[in-house]
């Protein structure tokens, strides 16, 4: 590997040597539960070396060279060989594709993060590439549901690990939220695709009620909606404060007192004291209770059910006036307590760490882990 770029950690026993290719350096979830891990397994003392460069604050190791596709395999070998990592781990299918390969030429066990459903073909596809993976990682459980047959179906069946999103959580302790109003009602996601259109439905679903109009509204998020969406709320006659894709969304989430979401955007909300709505790709799955948190994250709040969610106006805006109704109150501080503690990223690390190195050890490679990060104490 050239010069420089040889991740300069102290080697623990014990400690792991982690390749993370991803497919690029979006600002997507997985790009930052990758970041999120690779700083978390740094910060436990292992050697993390991620690539592409996942850009300023990411304090682990990069790998610069471009060549992530299994023809480029050739190419890569010889500086993957020089890292000599303990395992490979890769969250997209075309890098599944170069582990694969490298399985084969270097013998370097690797697994996959699937974090997303896929067709039938691309399924049969997984499927043969896991004929030489050394185990399985799902972030959710709706999806570890998903990908369960299978790691069965392999010639020697894979292990699984039910992960959670790990998050860097916010150092200070949530201040509480007053039930007075007028509170700040906010939508977070990218406003492409689906979420986009959901965010549409939200500003109806508050168009719908007086009590919710009489809030404030708060967008984050830039994409190819937006401009559409700024069209509907004055459409709708609503005062709509449209923020943008920003690097930090921190201080708008800390005026926040509901927050809608899916995934990173939702928790980023959660963990600092706001209520939550469940709105994803999937639907809307609705308030988030202490009762029901975990059967949320079972289907990463509205991003993956295994059955389709109401996304109508009227069912997001019976689940935005109960979580208006759980501002201030107990319910939703054991929320935001069971959130900090679930999503922990070190925590997860070390669940992840004890996974891949008993998969990989002589003895493993049966044993399936289940982390129990996302489940709320009784």
């Amino acid at each position: 590997m050239p010069s420089g770029q040889r991740v300069l950690v102290d080697i623990k026993l014990g400690a792991m040597r982690v390749l993370l290719l991803l497919r690029d350096g979006s600002p997507n979830g997985i790009t930052t539960y990758n970041r999120t891990l690779s700083q978390a397994l740094s910060a436990l003392g292992h050697a993390v070396c991620v690539s592409p460069v996942l850009g300023p604050g990411t304090d682990v190791g990069s790998w610069r060279l471009r060549l992530r596709h299994p023809w480029a395999e050739p190419l890569v070998r010889g500086a993957v060989a020089q890292w000599q990592p303990d395992l490979i781990f890769v969250s997209h299918f075309t890098q599944a594709r170069l582990a694969h390969r490298l399985r084969q030429t270097l013998g370097i066990p690797w697994f996959a993060c699937l974090h997303n459903g896929h067709s039938d073909s691309r399924l049969q596809a997984w499927s043969q590439l896991l004929a030489n993976a050394s185990g399985l990682v799902t972030l959710c459980d709706t999806l570890h549901r998903v990908y369960e047959p299978l790691a069965k179906a392999q010639p020697a069946p894979l292990p699984m690990c039910l992960s959670r999103l790990p998050l860097n959580l916010p150092l200070d302790t949530p201040e509480p939220r007053g039930a007075e109003g007028p509170l700040t009602l906010t939508y977070c996601a990218r406003l492409s695709s689906q979420k986009g259109p959901r965010c549409e439905a939200w500003l109806r679903a508050i168009a719908s009620q007086p009590r919710l109009r009489a809030q404030r509204l708060l967008v984050i998020g830039g994409g190819s909606h937006l401009p559409r969406l700024r069209r509907v709320a004055a459409e709708l006659g609503l005062v709509v404060e449209f923020v943008g894709l920003v690097a930090d969304p921190d201080r708008h989430l800390r005026r926040t007192d509901v927050i809608t979401g899916a995934g990173y955007a939702l928790m980023e909300g959660l963990v600092r004291g706001a209520v939550g709505v469940g709105l994803g790709f999937g639907g809307c799955w609705g308030a988030i209770t202490p009762a029901g948190l975990s059967a949320a994250m079972d289907v990463n709040f509205g991003d993956h059910s295994p059955i389709p969610l109401p996304h109508d106006p009227a069912t997001i805006a019976l689940a935005l006036s109960q979580a208006l109704d759980l501002v201030g109150t107990a319910e939703a501080v054991a929320v935001t307590e069971a959130c900090r503690r679930c999503f922990e990223p070190k925590a997860i690390a070390a669940d992840l760490v004890r996974f891949w190195s008993a998969a990989i050890s002589p003895e493993g490679g049966g044993a399936e882990g289940r982390s129990l990060h996302g489940l709320v104490p009784s």
